[in-house]
């Protein structure tokens, strides 16, 4: 019996044991999860620091940063830029222009924790995906990357008062070939099929394995309709005051709530313009919405039948009347600012962008990059001389995580440490930031 007690006490004893030590690893883990990022450990005592006094806030209404150009006219009052960004719709080449004028005027951006900091999810901005507090005395400037539009929390952190809000929409059936090629569709479909099987075949393969749209059930994804789906349209769909609502009457709510938030929406096809009408709005030279060309596939471009096109478009039945409505009232923003105006400035960017470009690669020669994209060699001049040549063609994830970097810090200027991508750049936001201090455009 002694013996037996014994026994139970030893296995309650080492069971204690055992639970401290695991309690012990699990602290570890999360310190070590804490501390272990390629940074000063000077970043999280400063950002412990501001979490204790208070700086980390909820109140957006300090004043702000300066975001317009001294000699640049605007046609608004709203200083900030809410852009919400929408897949295959040309915004890797957008998000890094306005990276650079943010690095440059060291704009504070709407940016979280994490591995995936280059997606926005808001629902989790209170839990365990908190934002990177803007510095003390400053508000958020800025924010462009992926998320599904929630107004809702949009508007507390980035008042609709000061901030403009904007979008790109692109034409429903490139943007839906652009999506299903990108996103795997095209090859799975081409796996089943053969390899000889037609775009249309595969198309048509595809959107048959959908139910067509009807009152009942509409398809949002990264594919189909998903401007829509980036825009919220599953979230608005479902609310209460739409039930026993047709599609059709559903669609026209949609809209009609969109153009209620929208500022002013761009267009993929007509990119020059949309950046010529979004600077004059924000009061932006125009040598901050210079661009270079990103992800550009290296598939060759295969054309689609009347019919296939007419298919697509009857699956986009979201995305077609978002992208036929704000098309049509991209035309009254040419209006506003003045037709002859517009084309003016727009002759005179594509002369500049133009130049730019030839100054930035050697076009004799190109390189692969991500995702199946290929892009010109980038010359000397774009290395060394003018740093916005680079700056323009790295990946925005990369552009992202050196960002969340300079925001930790409290000046925007702590230099950047390590050895991976991210912090080599470094050299390039150091003199992208001298430059902007005497005066020198980044063309």
């Amino acid at each position: 019996m002694v013996a037996k007690e014994q026994s139970t006490w030893r296995y309650f004893t080492v069971s204690s044991r055992f639970r401290k030590v695991l309690l012990l690893l699990f602290m570890v883990t999360l310190l070590v999860a804490f501390l272990y990022v390629p940074r000063p450990v000077q970043y999280h005592i400063n950002y412990i620091r501001r979490i204790v006094h208070g700086e980390i806030r909820t109140d957006y209404t300090q004043p702000h940063i300066e975001i317009q150009s001294h000699d640049a006219e605007t046609t608004t009052t709203k200083k900030n830029f809410m852009f919400i960004k929408t897949h295959k719709c040309g915004t890797s080449s957008l998000v890094n222009v306005f990276y650079l004028l943010g690095v440059r005027r060291k704009l504070n951006f709407v940016i979280q924790r994490g591995d995936r900091s280059h997606n926005i999810q808001l629902e989790m901005a209170n839990g365990s995906r908190p934002l990177l507090a803007p510095r003390p005395g400053t508000v958020y400037n800025m924010q462009c990357q992926h998320g599904t539009f929630r107004p809702n929390i949009e508007h507390t952190i980035m008042p609709k008062e000061t901030s403009l809000y904007s979008t790109i929409v692109r034409s429903p059936v490139s943007q839906f070939k652009s999506a299903f090629s990108f996103f795997g569709a095209e090859g799975k479909v081409r796996k089943k099929l053969g390899s000889q099987a037609t775009i249309d075949e595969l198309i048509a393969n595809y959107l048959n394995s959908h139910p067509p749209p009807d009152d009942n059930h509409v398809t949002t994804s990264l594919i189909i309709n998903s401007i829509a789906n980036d825009l919220g349209w599953t979230s608005f769909s479902n609310r209460p005051e739409l039930e026993g609502s047709t599609l059709q009457e559903k669609i026209d709510a949609f809209i009609q709530h969109l153009d209620s938030e929208m500022d002013f929406v761009m267009i993929t096809d007509r990119m020059d313009e949309s950046l010529v009408l979004l600077k004059e709005y924000l009061g932006w030279n125009i040598t901050d919405i210079m661009y270079l060309n990103r992800m550009v596939s290296s598939k060759p471009k295969v054309s689609m039948s009347d019919e296939t096109k007419a298919k697509i478009l009857q699956y986009q039945v979201i995305d077609r009347q978002i992208f036929d409505h704000f098309n049509a009232s991209f035309e009254r923003h040419i209006d506003k600012i003045g037709r002859e105006k517009v084309s003016s400035l727009v002759k005179q960017f594509r002369e500049m962008r133009e130049a730019f470009e030839n100054k930035c690669f050697n076009k004799n020669k190109t390189v692969k990059g991500p995702y199946n994209s290929i892009s010109w060699e980038i010359t000397d001049y774009g290395k060394n001389v003018n740093v916005a040549c680079t700056f323009l063609q790295t990946r925005d994830v990369i552009l992202t995580k050196v960002i969340t970097q300079l925001q930790l810090s409290q000046d925007y200027t702590v230099p950047i440490n390590g050895s991976s991508k991210p912090y080599l750049l470094k050299p390039i936001v150091m003199k992208l930031q001298r430059d902007f201090a005497n005066n020198a455009d980044p063309v």
